[in-house]
Formats: structure tokens, C-alpha cells, sequence
């Protein structure tokens, strides 16, 4: 059924779900209305009536009217309705006549000033009569007043902010709501208050969802009621302190909140030493807790919603322009450590590094001190005897221990310290040695070094390049998606939502686990694609510190069926082949596949750690060639004893299907496009030889059904022929199938009679459905 209704000459439908709802907002208010002049300060005066409707939205005005009207008309303290009433009618008025100046009737300083005037200029009228004084006139005209400014921001905020409330929001909101439970402190069975009992549920509830500052100023914010509302002190300052305890606590289940809360007011009540209001204070906060307890979980995603705090929004294109300036600032930085690293170690190696000659000095100076011989053998035969002294260190060289023994003869025929000079040649020649091994570690050890600060310059560098070609930040999507996720429990704390140089949009999120976060992948990306008007793929999902990051991309135009077969050399447990598949979070479906030296145990380790360190960086963002730098630099350093390991990478771009591919000493990859097969082949040497060491590499344009294949040496040991022709003639099948067959005749075809790691990876495109 339609009801027609019209406005301002203008015909709008409304359905009977529309219109049972206008009346149940208009109730609910009108209720809030009457338990707003309720609210009693300094057992005389009731203030919030008057400003709740001053701040209600014009459309409510007629049913919060009323509501006000009839607190007033039976007051609950002493014989001044007709003079609220008359403040009633005058903002009323006020409110009505101006209903068209809609800037003016919705500024909340207007609404302040009307409501603090009509306050103070119906009190003085009565002052005479009703037994006023002007201390009373000048509080009441200022908690109208502050009333009218909290209740007009709060309904503000709830309306206009769908994704959370910031701080300033938070408090109106607060105050409004706290002030309408003040009205319910005279509600009492047997001295336990219907509205204390509702302090304590609001307490809980803004903890819970709105985390740490929401708890806080709840706490205040009733610690404040309660006092004015005639609370002891003692128990006000212990509200405030639950409050803020139990937003700490919120992470930790409900249960942990109702413990430190309970505990807290506990605490307080016993202080006033009186039995009585301790019992009715602790009844009252349990069966505040109890509520809260038993509240089901989709009527606590409504309360929810407002008390969220407002998602930080990632900043635009400033932000992003001294971010990147900042970037390259660094990078830039860690270069110069890098060049000045390697300056001062050359001039250093100048001075430092161990000189033989030393070594010839050290063994005459300790050797032939004294002796009779000396200048003859130093001086007029110094060639002969140097000779003899080179011909010990051979024999040191090579393990003697008498190196004296294997010195020249004519050496022998005229040295009276024969064996002196042998255990000093012994001596020194050994500390020579040990120093220039160790001057050579230092040096692979600081070139290592300096590689690091190459490498992560280069992230650095390829981060600032990065920011620096994102077109746009669309924070308005955020904001809708955050809204959105709302609807379901999840409040985000920070997002942003990012649009790069091609059109496609990222949104990223971060929101605070609690005891019952859920989070429904298909659902997320179903409500976030209706927010947004965009398309997008499930989201990655993590967690970090407790902390829950999810990742959204736009919906591609190609999917990816992966398929991995292994098989370890000997039959063995361990593989070393290792392999890694991932999407980026931008739009690309990346192999990675390392092959370690040799097979077993030590293969493994290498093969692992070149996969997974790639993986890693690739993962963060950074460029493929500074990771490999650092992946190389980390293999030097990592043992030594010689360690290395192939590279491979294949990265599929998901809305191009752009293939590009990376390899360092890895086996040939075979490509099937359009049923033909090619090659893509390496020259570049594996990470972990040398220094310098870089990717090879190949761009190809794929598109849907064409095949990519990434192999281990293990399976290329008997050419490629024969593996072009298998995946030429492979037809209406999975991409585990094509890997496990291939795997399955490499070993097979295998003539060396050699083992060897056999590792297939394929990936077959596929139109997103």
C-alpha cells in the first residue's frame, strides 16, 4: 500500500514501512522529551525540556513539543510548570516563525542564544511570584543554554555522520543521551534508579564500541550527571575512572569489562562508609551489567553504529607529496652512507691492511737480537736470508711445524738460530695470515653491508616513485565503505581509498579486534562494491599486533588457476626447490620459485630463504631488483660456506594480463599463448655468488586460456622440446593436472641416472566470472 503525502507542492510517496517508522521516531522522541524535563538540577530546577526542543530538528519540533508540554504541566518538583511552559511556548514560537530561514534555525549558536534568552526572560516574569532568585535565573539560563548547544551538535552528528563520530561529536552525542537518562533518575523501585542503572549500560556500551576515548568521556560525562543529580562525589569519581578503565578493557570481552567496571564502583560505594547506598549502588551497576550482557549481538551492531569513532581518513595529494618528498630524502641518505661506507673503508685498507714486511722486521728484531751474525746476515746477505724466511713460510703454510727444516741449506750452513728464527717465522707469519683472513671477512662483511644500504635505498626510492604516480585519493569511497561496514560490526579506525594512474580503485582498512569480531569475506566485498559502485574482489585479510588489516581491490578482468607439483630428489623428505604464490593487493598474481644448490637438507634452507625473502618484500611493495639485491647480500652474509640459489618470478597483471618475468640463473620458463608455446630463458647468474647480480627480463602479453609454466632444473634436465609439446597439446583440464603430469614425465624422461628436484608451477588464465 502507498500513502500520498504532500510537501511544498510536491506529491511524495510513502510506503506503510516509511510511515510506521516516521511514528516510531516521532514517539521515541517525544518520549525523550518528557524525560528530558525530568532531569532535575539542584533538586529545583529542570533546565533540559526546554533545551531538548530548541535542538531538535525541525521535523521532530511538533511530537518533542509535546512530549516537554506534558513533563511541564505535572512537574515533578515544586509549582513552576506554568513558567516552563511559557519558556515552551516562546522558543516554539521563535522556532516556527523562522522554520524558513533554514541556516539560521539550524546554527547551533542561534539555538543557544533563543533557548539561554527565552530561559532567562520567562524566570525574570516570574521571578516575583514563585519565589526565584537571581542565582537560581542565572544557572537555569545557563544549563539551558549549554543544553540546547549539546542536544542541536548531537542530533547534527547523528544525522549527517554514517561512517563514526569524531571526538567533538562523541561529546555532544554523550551529553544528549546522558541528559535524557538524568530524567530517569526519579524512576525508582525500592531506592534502585531506573536512570543510574542506564548510566552504567551506557557506560559499557560506549566502551565497547567506541573504544578507549568513547569509554572516557562517557565516564565523565556520567560521573557529572550523577553528581548534579545528587550522587556522592566518591561514587561520581569512580564512574569517571570505570569509564575510562573499561575502554581499555574492551578488547578483552565483555567480561573483563564487567569485572573492572563492577570492581570500580564497588571501590567508590565504599568509601561513603554507608551500607545502604553501597547495596543499592552495587544493585544497580549489576543489573546494568546483566543488560549489557544479555544485549543480542545484531541489537548491538545498532547501538554500535553510535558510538564508533570516525575512521581516520588517509590524507590526499599534500600528504602524498611530502611523503614522497620525505622518501626520496632517505633514500638519498642511505645512498651517501653507502658511496662514504666504501670511501672510508678504501682509505682505511691503506693503512690497516697487514704488510709482510712487517712480518720479516718482527721475526729480526725477536730472532736475531744480539747476535753476532746479525748485520752480516741482514745487511750483506739480506736477499739470501729473506729467501730462507720465505721458504718457512711455505712450510708454515702448508701446516709444519718446524718450518726451520725446510729452509735452504746455505741458510742452515750459517744461522746460529736456526730454531729462533723458525718458531718466530712460526709466530708471525701465523698472525699475519689470521689478519688477512680476517681483513678479507671484514670486507666481504662491509661490502655485505653496504650492499643493505644500496638495497634499501632503492626500496626507498621505488616507495617514493610509487606514491608519486597515484593519481588520486578517493576519501569519500572510504568513508562509504566504513559506513557500510558499520552495518555489520566492524568499526574502522583508519582507511583510505586510493585510485592508481589506470583507474582502479584500492580501499585499505584497519579496525581493532575485539572477543567477537567476525569478519564474512563475501560479505565485506558485497556491501563495500554497493558503497563504492565499483566491483570489488574479496579482501585480503590480516592480522598485526591485534590488529585487523583489510585490503579491498577492484574486481579484475582475469582470475588465476594455480596448479604446483613437487617431487624431491631420492625420494627424500626435504625439497630444495621452494615456491611461493600470492596476489599483491594490486592487481597482479605473482610465482615465485627458487632453486637452492644441490639437493637435501642445505638446498632446502637456501631454496626457503630466497623464496621467502622475496616474498616477503615483493609483499611490502618493494621492486623486484632491490629486493633481489637485498635477497643477494643476505645469502653472502648468511654462512661461510658457498650458498646460492636460482630466482624465478612471473607477475600476472590481472586486469592487462601483462606477464612480466624475472629470472637470476633460473631454468627456462615455457609460455603457451594462443595454443603456441615459446621460451623464456636466463644468463644472469643465481643470488649468492657475487655481488653484483641482477634479474634477466621478459614482458609478454597474455590473455585468457594462455598458459605460464615456471620449472626447477630438475625438470629441464632433458630439454625443453618435449615439455613445449606436453603443454601445447594440454586441453580442457586444471592447472594442478598440467603441473602433476609435466612433474610426472620429467622424472620418467629423466636419462643422467641422476636425482634431482622436480618443481612445476602453472598458472592458466581465466576470465573473472
Amino acid at each position: 500500500m502507498k500513502d500520498i503525502v504532500k510537501i511544498s507542492n510536491q506529491t511524495v510517496k510513502l510506503s506503510s514501512k516509511d510511515i510506521a517508522l516516521a511514528v516510531v521516531q516521532h514517539t521515541v522522541l517525544g518520549l525523550c522529551g518528557l524525560f528530558a524535563t525530568r532531569a532535575v538540577v539542584m533538586d529545583r530546577l529542570l533546565p533540559f525540556g526546554i533545551s531538548f526542543l530548541a535542538g531538535t530538528p525541525l521535523s521532530f519540533t511538533p511530537s518533542v513539543a509535546i512530549g516537554v508540554f506534558l513533563g511541564y504541566i505535572f512537574p515533578v518538583v515544586g509549582n513552576n510548570g506554568f513558567k516552563y511552559a511559557a519558556c515552551l511556548f516562546a522558543v516554539l514560537a521563535i522556532k516556527l516563525l523562522l522554520s524558513n530561514y533554514k541556516k539560521v534555525i539550524t546554527s547551533d549558536g542561534f539555538i543557544t542564544l533563543i533557548a539561554g534568552l527565552c530561559s532567562l526572560m520567562t524566570s525574570a516574569a516570574t521571578f516575583k511570584g514563585l519565589g526565584g532568585n537571581s542565582f537560581d535565573i542565572i544557572t537555569e539560563m545557563l544549563l539551558t543554554a549549554a543544553g540546547a548547544y549539546f542536544f542541536s551538535r548531537g542530533f547534527l552528528a547523528l544525522s549527517k555522520s554514517q561512517a563514526g563520530l569524531n571526538s567533538h561529536e562523541l561529546v555532544a552525542v554523550l551529553i544528549m543521551i546522558n541528559i535524557i537518562i538524568m530524567g530517569l533518575f526519579g524512576f525508582e523501585i525500592m531506592g534502585v534508579s531506573v536512570g543510574r542503572i542506564f548510566s552504567v549500560l551506557i557506560i559499557l556500551i560506549a566502551s565497547k564500541y567506541g573504544g578507549i576515548i568513547s569509554g572516557a568521556v562517557s565516564g565523565t560525562i556520567v560521573a557529572f550527571t550523577l553528581s548534579i543529580g545528587g550522587i556522592d562525589g566518591d561514587i561520581g569519581v569512580a564512574v569517571a575512572l570505570a569509564g575510562l578503565m573499561s575502554g581499555v578493557f574492551a578488547s578483552r570481552g565483555k567480561y573483563a569489562q564487567l569485572f573492572i567496571v563492577l570492581g570500580l564502583i564497588f571501590i567508590g560505594a565504599a568509601t561513603t562508609g554507608d551500607g545502604i547506598l553501597i547495596a543499592i549502588t552495587v544493585i544497580e551497576c549489576v543489573c546494568g551489567c546483566l543488560i549489557f550482557l544479555f544485549i543480542p549481538r545484531s541489537f548491538g551492531i545498532i547501538l554500535g553504529k553510535t558510538f564508533s569513532a570516525y575512521p581516520k581518513v588517509y590524507a590526499g595529494s599534500g600528504a602524498k607529496r611530502s611523503l614522497t618528498l620525505k622518501l626520496n630524502m632517505a633514500s638519498h641518505a642511505l645512498r651517501d652512507v653507502s658511496e662514504t661506507v666504501d670511501k672510508v673503508s678504501l682509505e682505511l685498507s691503506k693503512i690497516n691492511s697487514p704488510n709482510f714486511s712487517s712480518v720479516i722486521n718482527a721475526i729480526e728484531q725477536e730472532a736475531c737480537a744480539a747476535c753476532k751474525l746479525r748485520l752480516h746476515c741482514w745487511e750483506k746477505r739480506r736477499d739470501d736470508t729473506v729467501n730462507a724466511i720465505l721458504e718457512m713460510t711455505k712450510a708454515v703454510k702448508v701446516g709444519e711445524l718446524n718450518p726451520e727444516a725446510h729452509t735452504t741449506e746455505e741458510f742452515k750452513g750459517r744461522c746460529l738460530r736456526t730454531s729462533r728464527i723458525g718458531n718466530a717465522v712460526y709466530k708471525y707469519y701465523t698472525e699475519y695470515t689470521s689478519k688477512i683472513a680476517a681483513e678479507n671477512r671484514i670486507d666481504e662483511v662491509r661490502s655485505v653491508v653496504s650492499d643493505q644500504f644500496d638495497g634499501i635505498s632503492n626500496m626507498l626510492s621505488d616507495l617514493a616513485e610509487d606514491f608519486e604516480i597515484q593519481e588520486q585519493f578517493d576519501n569519500s569511497s572510504a568513508e562509504n565503505a566504513a559506513a557500510a561496514l558499520k552495518n555489520i560490526g566492524l568499526h574502522i579506525e583508519e582507511c583510505s581509498g586510493r585510485v592508481d594512474k589506470f583507474g582502479r580503485m584500492t580501499i585499505e582498512m584497519r579496525l581493532k579486534r575485539t572477543a567477537d569480531t567476525v569478519i564474512n569475506r563475501a560479505q565485506v566485498m558485497r556491501l563495500c562494491s554497493i558503497a563504492c559502485e565499483r566491483d570489488f574482489d574479496p579482501p585480503n585479510v590480516s592480522e598485526v599486533g591485534g590488529e585487523i588489516y583489510m585490503v579491498l581491490n577492484e574486481k579484475a578482468e582475469i582470475t588465476i588457476d594455480f596448479g604446483a607439483e613437487q617431487y624431491c630428489a631420492n625420494g627424500g623428505n626435504l625439497c630444495g626447490d621452494a615456491y611461493k604464490y600470492f596476489y599483491d593487493g594490486k592487481g597482479h598474481f605473482i610465482m615465485i620459485l627458487s632453486d637452492g644448490m644441490g639437493t637435501g637438507g642445505r638446498a632446502a634452507v637456501d631454496g626457503a630463504m630466497a623464496s621467502g625473502l622475496m616474498a616477503r618484500l615483493v609483499k611490502a611493495g618493494f621492486g623486484y631488483n632491490c629486493s633481489l639485491k637485498i635477497l643477494n647480500s643476505s645469502m653472502l652474509f648468511k654462512s661461510t660456506d658457498e650458498s646460492l640459489a636460482t630466482v624465478d618470478i612471473a607477475s600476472i597483471d590481472l586486469y592487462t594480463g601483462i606477464t612480466e618475468l624475472y629470472k637470476a640463473g633460473a631454468a627456462p620458463s615455457i609460455l603457451r599463448r594462443s595454443g603456441r608455446t615459446g621460451k623464456a630463458e636466463s644468463t644472469s647468474l643465481p643470488a649468492g655468488i657475487l655481488r653484483d647480480v641482477s634479474f634477466d627480463t621478459a614482458l609478454i602479453k597474455c590473455k585468457i586460456g594462455d598458459i605460464v609454466v615456471l620449472l626447477s632444473d630438475g625438470a629441464t634436465s632433458e630439454g625443453c622440446d618435449w615439455l613445449r609439446q606436453e603443454i601445447e597439446s594440454f586441453h580442457d583440464g586444471k592447472a594442478q593436472d598440467l603441473a602433476e603430469h609435466l612433474c610426472m614425465c620429467a622424472r620418467r624422461r629423466r636419462t643422467d641416472k641422476r636425482e634431482d628436484d622436480i618443481t612445476v608451477l602453472c598458472a592458466i588464465l581465466n576470465k573473472a566470472v
